[in-house]
């Protein structure tokens, strides 16, 4: 499947909109959505022998979802966690990797709130400190983190993608960089998963986590965690669940009707991901979901992709300057992500009048802002096309035939 089919088979409804949005939050692809049908009416049926089996069966229908997250990485299947968002996988990270009084944790000025909150909690809890990279014009390179590298620093974590300008970080030489001074690197991917190609194999990276809902199109609840193999069995989960035990013999519906099981064991958790999973009944509908939309990016490729998203980020930056507009994010071709981000006007009531005048005409946009860098935010994901940036161009030209652009980047 194409991107052209893709659209048209799995995003009929975005022929009434020009839908720009996908950084915050996405549709399912139609496969999702019949999938979710499909097995609500199966929770109210009983097709197995017994309601054991059937509590098993919904349970296995996750599998999908790890399959199709590794294969989207190239990461072993052992490497993959299941979670409920980006927040829950940071939260993982917060509470498994190591650290004490007088420690360090270096993140970047742009970031999304949620990225430093655990470790901020933790300068009360564990006396660390957590310090702004601020980087230059919003550009971060690893020389902008070797410049606050000192032997308190033991944790790094970033977003692969700034979510206020599109800036991508060059994950590779960071985890190069972190490999070679003993750091821990924890990586918010949610802006980048599904757009932009990640093999975990080429990458040194301890943790990368993405929820579902934005650039994946499964806004379910369910995301994806990756763990480095090396690193799981060297740090302990913060809560424990049956589901991640090893399996029992004859499996968990011959276990539960056996007399002589007891409640209290030494109990053996296998060392893979998921034992980072509270590892009870779980989000089925959410990781069901998830699994159709990751088929769909595979079925894709995550190269087409790429190479289609590139070319529409270059369309909508060469109309946006056309346009008069300044644009806040970068044009690095190394640097680009699906996300392009301008100003128009100089007050923040004016552009807020710019994103209402665009929302009137269904074209869907946002803003957002760190640290005072951002502005207008369009998401540029596969199923779009050059016509719903033309969409915006139209209102857009309209807006600023009434008022030239007075917006100059400082």
């Amino acid at each position: 499947m194409n991107v052209l089919e893709a659209r048209t088979k799995e995003f009929p409804q975005l022929e009434e909109m020009a839908f720009l949005d996908a950084a915050c939050v996405s549709f399912p692809p139609k496969r999702s959505v019949d999938a979710l049908v499909d097995f609500t009416y199966y929770c109210a049926r009983n097709d197995e022998s017994s309601s054991s089996a059937h509590h098993i069966a919904m349970d296995s229908r996750r599998q999908k979802a790890y399959v199709e997250a590794a294969k989207l990485l190239n990461a072993d299947l052992d490497e993959i966690a299941l979670i409920e968002s980006t927040s829950h996988g940071l939260n993982i990270a917060a509470t498994s990797l190591p650290l004490k009084a007088g420690d360090k944790v270096l993140t970047t000025s742009l970031e999304f709130l949620q990225v430093a909150i655990p470790w901020c909690m933790m300068r009360e809890t564990h006396g660390i400190e957590v310090i702004e990279v601020p980087g230059r014009d919003g550009k971060f390179d690893v020389e902008d983190f070797a410049e606050l590298v000192d032997d308190k620093v033991k944790l790094i974590v970033t977003s692969s993608v700034e979510w206020c300008n599109g800036w991508m970080i060059d994950i590779k030489a960071l985890g190069e960089f972190c490999k070679e001074k003993g750091i821990y690197l924890v990586v918010d991917a949610i802006q980048h998963v599904g757009v932009y190609k990640i093999d975990v194999k080429e990458l040194h990276v301890d943790m990368l986590m993405a929820g579902g809902h934005k650039w994946l199109n499964s806004p379910f609840g369910t995301g994806v965690l990756y763990i480095r193999k090396d690193l799981i069995p060297t740090i302990k989960p913060a809560f424990y669940g049956y589901l991640n035990l090893k399996d029992p013999e004859g499996g968990w519906g011959n276990y539960f009707g056996t007399p002589s099981i007891k409640a209290t064991n030494d109990w053996e958790f296998p060392d893979v991901a998921r034992k980072f999973e509270i590892g009870g009944t779980s989000n089925y509908l959410g990781a069901i979901a998830l699994g159709e939309s990751l088929s769909l990016v595979n079925e894709i490729g995550i190269e087409n992709i790429q190479e289609h998203i590139f070319s529409l980020t270059e369309y909508a930056m060469k109309g946006l300057k056309e346009l008069g507009a300044t644009l806040v994010t970068h044009e690095d071709p190394e640097h680009r992500s699906g996300i392009v981000i301008f100003r128009l006007y100089d007050t923040l009531e004016e552009e807020q009048q710019v994103l209402e005048e665009i929302h009137k005409h269904r074209v869907f946009v946002a803003m957002r802002f760190t640290n005072h860098i951002g502005g207008l935010r369009i998401s540029c994901q596969y199923y779009n096309n050059q016509s719903d940036l033309d969409r915006l161009f139209a209102v857009l030209k309209d807006i600023v035939g009434k008022k030239k652009p007075t917006y100059v980047k400082k």
